[in-house]
């Protein structure tokens, strides 16, 4: 009977584990599209700067790359 609840004990250790992965993998996932969107904001909101100091007449120098 220990080799059973040996075995058993190992499947549901494995199981919990490919499960944990699997929650870490969708968190990172969701981290990584959050940093994406607020990094085109950012740039968008460079732009938009750029964009309204040219209108302004000023800023013609202005070198947004980083």
């Amino acid at each position: 009977m220990p080799a059973i609840n040996s075995a058993l004990s190992s499947v549901l250790a494995a199981r919990e584990a490919a499960i944990s992965t699997q929650i870490g993998v969708a968190v990172a996932a969701k981290q990584l599209e959050a940093s994406k969107i607020q990094g085109q904001a950012a740039v968008e909101l460079l732009d938009a700067a750029a964009q309204l100091s040219k209108a302004l007449g000023r800023g013609g120098l202005f070198d947004a790359q980083a």
